[in-house]
């Protein structure tokens, strides 16, 4: 398939400026020349796009596009109409622009978008008397791929910084954290020296029975079609992919497949022996070593082992004897069978994080918005030795150990295990970023806001883990009326009531956090149907539904949402439809549907 632009919207106006162009040929042209790979470098500071294009001579062609900036009256009358809708803002702060702009700069006479070439100054040194030619169109082409994951780019060119214009009316935005990909060194939890304690952890089976099979409905959580990727719809690749993953885990665990599928690099292995202590340092570019130990009782040389032969020796331990081993050995079997029930159980998440040499990369963490698997993990961190897992942080010559140890072993098992069940993956950048464990970098040409877009893809996982949560109140009224509210409850300070939204939009003591709020609420836009108007009222009245669209709200949105762990108060009457809570089947349709069985 052939590579796409403009695959948002906003992304297909801004191709509105090759609209009604006299010399067609130019066009497909200029497709071809930004596919192949013919721009080589794009710049915009300001209103300003400049840009190298290979051609037919030895030196790249020079190609200037300069947008029509806006006035400062022009802005005023911008923003105002902007700060109006704090939904508009939340989205934006998820890269995703609301339509409700085009409304807006049409009533006010701004052309936010092109509407064809002249709109713009152009400019190529190459000997094509036609504007734009091919350079120029391919230039347009791949800034629209830079607009696709960054929306912010439409008004940054035309001299709107959105986030200073906001700040100087008193709106306060605080992205980090928010925005920011997190750097991977810095999710390592360290220990105090005064924390570790050095008494071995009493030997414990963990109990995998009561995990339930998620794997469709955290699919289907993940939105359609996502920005970043424009070869055709990029969750159902990774859907593929994923389910096939899962589906030959489940054959290893019913012995249907044999072991050598989970660890093919692990041919020949030497078993571990009574004596085997074991320990890992995780370095900061997501690599890990293996320590292996000698013990007092036994001061021969040990093997060394690679990733793929401890898990194996590790798989090939009798369960029944794990006690005669050292307390190490036991307790990473338990980690590995807990990665591997975990993705047997589709009860995992990808979180994407950069490394210190400027790449990205993929670490799979344990779908910790489902109760039972944050019981497992909690568990499981209370079997491990504390010295298990070392980091050595900068400019220190002695180790630090992990709090955090469950979830940084069974992540490490994990992406182990991705990349020997995932298939061949023929040079796709983002399936090798996914499923084979390969950072990238994603600094070329019409790429710089790729990663963003990835993070804000997968946030939606994550909703739950930050301070403040979303709370579903849904009300029955007479004439089979049903009505929405949405509150807002502090998980910093359980003891308190939630409050409304009106007063989050409201009150002062917001005034620091709104929009961390409203962005976290408006992931969910895709899924409540009126939503955005909900947020722009202030949240009053309450979204309202007829019998009709409530039924399918009731069955098949709602226990998505209770599966990001997200409260939803149900009157007497309604609240024995959704209990027990079943496993939950979300089909393949534009609006997530599920079916629940029990």
């Amino acid at each position: 398939m052939a590579k796409s632009y403009g695959n948002t919207w906003w992304g297909n106006y801004w191709l509105k400026s090759l609209d009604n162009i006299d010399y067609e040929n130019r066009l497909p042209r200029g497709k071809a020349y930004a596919r192949k790979g013919n721009v080589k470098e794009i710049k915009i500071k300001g209103n300003i796009i400049k840009a190298k294009v290979a051609g037919s001579q030895p030196r790249p062609y020079s190609v200037t596009i300069i947008v029509p900036p806006f006035f400062e009256e022009q802005i005023e009358l911008l923003m105002k109409e902007i700060v109006s809708r704090p939904a508009l803002i939340s989205k934006l702060l998820n890269r995703e622009l609301d339509p409700d702009i085009l409304i807006i700069s049409e009533s006010l006479g701004l052309k936010v978008f092109p509407r064809q070439w002249t709109d713009f100054k152009m400019q190529c040194n190459c000997p094509d008397w036609a504007v734009p030619c091919k350079h120029l169109a391919s230039v347009i082409y791949m800034v629209s791929m830079e607009i696709d994951n960054n929306p912010f780019l439409v008004f940054e060119m035309h001299n709107v910084n959105l986030l200073d214009e906001l700040k100087k009316r008193g709106i306060v935005i605080e992205t980090k954290g928010n925005t920011d990909i997190p750097i991977f060194s810095d999710l390592f939890i360290r220990k105090m020296p005064k924390e570790l304690n050095y008494e071995v952890p009493p030997f414990q089976r963990i109990d995998f029975s009561a995990l339930q099979n998620i794997a469709e409905p955290l699919i289907q959580l993940l939105p359609e079609n996502p920005p970043f990727y424009n070869d055709g719809d990029f969750r159902l690749k990774y859907q593929a992919e994923l389910l096939r993953v899962v589906k030959k885990i489940q054959r290893v665990l019913k012995k249907n497949l044999a072991m050598e599928v989970l660890f093919p690099k692990a041919i020949e292995v030497t078993p571990l022996s009574n004596h085997s202590d074991i320990s890992f340092r995780l370095n900061d570019d997501m690599t890990w070593n293996i320590m292996h130990h000698v013990t007092a009782e036994n001061t021969n040389k040990l093997p060394a082992y690679k990733p793929d032969e401890l898990l194996r020796a590790l798989f090939m331990l009798n369960p029944d004897l794990l006690t005669d081993y050292q307390p190490s050995i036991s307790a990473l079997h338990q980690a590995l069978f807990c990665a591997l029930h975990l993705l047997a159980h589709g009860a995992i998440v990808p979180q994407i994080v950069s490394l210190d040499n400027k790449k990205y990369a993929i670490r799979w963490l344990p779908a910790l918005i489902d109760e039972q698997v944050q019981k497992i993990l909690a568990q499981l961190n209370n079997l491990l030795p504390n010295q298990l897992a070392e980091t050595f942080p900068k400019g220190r010559k002695t180790p630090a150990y992990l709090k955090n140890q469950s979830e940084f072993l069974v992540s490490l098992f994990l992406n182990r295990l991705m990349v020997s069940l995932s298939g061949n993956i023929d040079n796709n950048e983002y399936m090798l970023l996914f499923f084979k464990n390969s950072p990238q970098s994603f600094s070329g040409v019409g790429q710089q806001e790729i990663s963003g877009g990835i993070k804000v893809w997968l946030d939606r996982y994550y909703l739950t883990t930050r301070q403040y949560r979303p709370v579903f109140i849904v009300q029955e009224s007479e004439g089979e009326k049903f009505f929405l509210d949405i509150q807002i409850e502090d998980t910093l300070h359980p003891e308190e009531e939630s409050v409304t939204l009106n007063q989050v939009l409201c009150a002062e003591s917001y005034n620091q956090s709104r929009f961390q709020i409203l962005r976290e609420l408006s992931l969910l836009s895709s899924f409540v149907k009126g939503l955005n108007e909900y947020i722009n009222k202030k949240g009053t009245p309450a979204i309202e539904f007829d019998s009709r669209d409530f039924t399918p709200f009731l069955m098949n949105i709602l226990p998505a949402i209770r599966l990001l762990n997200i409260k939803v108060l149900l009157p007497k009457s309604l609240q024995q439809l959704l209990r027990p809570q079943a496993t939950l089947r979300l089909k393949r349709n534009h609006q997530p549907k599920a079916a629940l069985s029990a």
